[in-house]
């Protein structure tokens, strides 16, 4: 994607798009939380989750993947305080479908890296329960 040269200059005086994006929808701030505490659940960064990451911030959220390490660090900034149990919360009162959707970018990330860590799987179940999402919803949503 071609950025404008006033965009490269809004950016570098900290008027990032993406970020204020983010800050402006609680919900998606909420689901980004979550993708990205799957991704250190195991304790370990691997590129093939930084990779699912990046697509799922271009393909479902429509960020620009040069502006992700600014919203990482705004998502660390506000995520500070925030578990995943209050991310999840979120989506409680939510359509099925789109509790299926958050379930599902949870899963294609902590599969990224070809190992399913228990620590993943758990923290994928306990959103799954605050959502009120059966085991066989959870099986729906990932296909299997």
């Amino acid at each position: 994607m071609a950025v404008s040269i006033l965009d490269k200059l809004s950016r570098l005086l900290g008027n990032n798009p993406s970020v204020r994006k983010v800050a402006d929808d609680l919900q998606m701030t909420s689901e980004l939380i979550l993708l990205v505490r799957v991704i250190f659940a195991d304790g370990k960064l691997s590129p093939g989750e930084m990779e699912a990451f990046k697509k799922l911030c271009r393909e479902a959220f429509a960020l620009d993947e040069e502006d992700i390490p600014q919203v990482l660090e705004y998502l660390k900034d506000f995520g500070y305080e925030t578990t995943a149990w209050d991310a999840a919360q979120m989506f409680k009162s939510y359509p099925a479908g789109r509790k299926r959707a958050l379930l599902l970018h949870m899963l294609e990330i902590a599969k990224a890296d070809n190992d399913l860590d228990a620590s993943e799987a758990e923290l994928i179940r306990k959103t799954a329960e605050v959502l009120e999402m059966t085991a066989e919803e959870i099986r729906a949503a990932s296909g299997g």
